[in-house]
């Protein structure tokens, strides 16, 4: 990388947005279930927005949005890697903030593994 684009400056690592909570892990047999076979993340903004609530129904909500991401990935080409889910496919669990999408991005984690997150478009 230093050839082309010098040499790098800082560095942050999935892990350490996990760490600070930027990053949300969504567990291994909820993105199973799913039927997602890579790790999935959702950022902290987007589970704010579509999964988090008061209520006691976020699981719901969170198996709502993999089940839209699910059909979102299923409908596009196989050699996408950024797939857009709208928001009325997505449980809203407060009022709107005019949130119209939901995007799941699939790129290599932090040791080269595919890793898919969710995150909102402003996030990208």
């Amino acid at each position: 990388m230093d050839d082309q684009y010098g040499p790098v400056v800082a560095s942050y690592t999935r892990a350490e947005f996990i760490q600070d909570g930027v990053l949300i892990e969504i567990p291994p047999k909820v993105a199973s279930d799913a039927g997602f076979e890579v790790p999935l993340l959702i950022t902290a903004g987007a589970q704010g927005e579509f999964v988090a609530g008061t209520d006691g129904g976020e699981d719901e909500r969170l198996r709502t949005v993999l089940s839209a991401v699910a059909r979102a990935v299923a409908r596009g080409p196989a050699n996408e890697v950024c797939f857009v889910v709208p928001a009325e496919d997505l449980p809203t669990t407060q009022a709107s903030t005019g949130v119209d999408r939901l995007l799941a991005i699939t790129e290599p984690g932090d040791t080269g593994e595919p890793v898919m997150t969710l995150m909102l478009p402003h996030e990208m």
